[in-house]
């Protein structure tokens, strides 16, 4: 862990205002920048009452002679002639798609005086082996690299702008190369959503505020995914995070069948946020597509009878137990099949429309879910219980306890709102009673039950590959200003996830993780230590010795290498 900064950080928890705390900035290796509270401050309006007149200003010379102190003690590090060198990895996955010819064949009528195609590639590389903003990338990242490209930071931040425009294009571009080696499964496809936030305070572009992942307030601009049935990325759209995620899974799914010429039937899989009546419609209507949806199995989602179905015990004839080697329960599972009716309001024509799906239903019950659920569930209660002892609390303090409260309408200065009453406990006996069981709805009649959950639960990958993109690649925050370069960065992300990903699951074939395969990347250095002559400086790690022997490379752990060795490294062709 190396530290970095302290700085002052202000955040509005609650209606009191600002509340001020020192933060620490530190860098971890392997796992990139992290901050953490080093000192907690108070409310503005709590500090000022206690006859601190400006907090910020006064708070903000601390940070400072804090940071003088630190920065005092002269560090030492000469990492000139130690180059990053595991990139090699990604370098030939680039080759092996054939990434550089179509690149630039699309670029050969610009007048940019770079190649577009080195530029892109030595992002990813950048992106990959040591994330961060594109200052970062062009002062220390980049040239560590070794055989990497020099630009200048005009032209980085030129070409991100550029490829942010024809974001599109590119994974076009991508899923050609893919198209090409190894021929796209596309009989179910995985799709879902999700937003990263940025630290301004206006909106601005596509960045838009509205429901965040991380149930933050700042502005956001939303992200969906689209894998193929191996759960390799197949696209990606970015849009504005005050804008409905569900109609982005009918516009991919649309393009990407356009841009594949798709002529079967594609079994399109998501869960309960994405399960509406329109894209219910669009799939089995318009498009003669099938779909596995989840669907919430609380509030006013369910009918009585849906309910009852879900819960009943005394028919334990119809629920199949699925154990374990040693006859535990892992779930237990029951379906039906009937006609379902669905309707919605047309955007277009605001006509309503209703129809009818014949549709499997399955139940599942997991106690191991169940168990955290009810954990959560009576974390929420309590929460709920603390709160509602406050007098006059309104609705809008309770957050998401705020369905275990019942609330009743009172006039506050001329102004209706809703005050916190009592709690609502058939609410919670509700939720408590239907904890654990989970309800997948699907067009595909004819699929077994058990068939029907291991594919739905195949969005795992899908949730890993936001986790990478965020955690790993840090594709948040974003250091740029307009929405063309940011769209550019998350393209660059999607590269490097994509490829990660041909990696693990075609090149080792689902055997080494993929944060492993970042770790090597990261973790493989040589150290020039005269003309032509290098050390290894790679650890003896298990994806280490993975990647060695599933590719045979006999000298990648050689403690000393010559510049031939490690240019072998770099032609490696899959």
């Amino acid at each position: 862990r190396r530290f970095m900064s302290y700085f002052l950080k202000k955040t509005t928890p609650s209606k009191k205002g600002e509340y001020l705390q020192i933060y620490q900035g530190y860098y971890i290796p392997k796992v990139g920048n992290r901050n953490k509270s080093y000192k907690k401050l108070g409310y503005v309006s709590d500090l000022k009452k206690q006859g601190i007149e400006d907090p910020i200003k006064y708070f903000q010379k601390e940070v400072d002679a804090l940071n003088e102190k630190e920065n005092s003690v002269v560090q030492i590090d000469d990492y000139s002639a130690c180059k990053y060198a595991g990139h090699f990895l990604l370098n030939a996955m680039f080759n092996y798609l054939n990434l550089s010819k179509t690149i630039d064949l699309m670029h050969q009528t610009s007048k940019i005086q770079y190649k577009m195609s080195d530029l892109i590639r030595n992002l990813v590389f950048a992106q990959v082996v040591s994330p961060g903003s594109k200052l970062k990338a062009f002062e220390k990242v980049l040239p560590s690299l070794y055989k990497s490209v020099s630009f200048s930071y005009d032209q980085i931040l030129d070409g991100i702008r550029l490829i942010g425009i024809n974001y599109e294009k590119y994974i076009e571009l991508l899923n050609f190369g893919i198209q090409k080696n190894w021929n796209r499964k596309t009989k179910n496809v995985f799709f879902d959503c999700t937003n990263y936030y940025f630290e301004i305070d206006l909106e601005k572009d596509d960045r838009k505020k509205g429901p965040s992942k991380e149930n933050r307030h700042d502005p956001i601009v939303s992200q969906a995914l689209l894998l193929d049935s191996e759960q390799i990325p197949i696209g990606m759209s970015m849009f504005p995070g005050n804008e409905s995620e569900k109609p982005q899974l009918r516009k991919m799914i649309e393009e990407t069948k356009e841009r594949f010429d798709i002529k079967g039937r594609i079994v399109q899989v998501a869960d309960k946020g994405l399960n509406c009546a329109r894209n219910i419609y669009a799939a089995v209507k318009e498009a003669n597509d099938g779909y596995i949806f989840s669907r919430s199995v609380h509030g006013k989602n369910l009918n009585e009878q849906e309910k009852k179905w879900i819960k009943l015990e005394n028919d334990e004839n119809i629920w199949v137990n699925v154990t374990n080697d040693k006859e535990e329960l892992l779930f237990k599972y029951k379906a039906c099949i009937d006609d379902f009716e669905y309707n919605f309001i047309d955007e277009i024509t605001g006509e309503k429309i209703s129809f009818k799906v014949k549709e499997k239903r399955v139940v599942t019950y997991n106690p191991s879910f169940a168990r955290k659920q009810i954990k959560q569930i009576r974390k929420e209660i309590e929460k709920a219980r603390e709160k509602i002892s406050i007098k006059s609390l309104a609705r809008d303090e309770f957050g998401d306890c705020a369905k275990y409260v019942n609330f009743i309408a009172v006039d506050k200065n001329g102004k209706q709102i809703k005050i916190a009453k009592d709690m609502n406990e058939d609410k919670i006996k509700e939720d408590l009673s239907l904890a654990g069981f989970n309800l997948l709805v699907t067009s595909e009649i004819d699929l077994d039950p058990k068939e029907i959950y291991r594919i739905y639960h195949g969005l795992w990958r899908i949730e890993e590959s936001f986790k990478i993109m965020k955690s790993y690649l840090e594709a948040r925050p974003a250091y740029l200003q307009t929405k063309e370069s940011i769209y550019g960065h998350f393209l660059v992300c999607y590269y490097g996830l994509t490829i990660l990903r041909l990696l693990e699951l075609k090149i080792f074939n689902d055997e080494l993780p993929v944060n492993q395969i970042i770790d090597f990347i990261r973790d493989y250095k040589v150290t020039a230590i005269n003309e032509g002559c290098y050390i290894n400086n790679a650890t003896n790690s298990r994806a280490f010795k993975f990647i060695k022997e599933k590719l045979s490379l006999s000298k990648l752990g050689n403690l000393n290498l010559k510049t031939k060795d490690l240019e072998n490294l770099f032609n490696y062709d899959f």
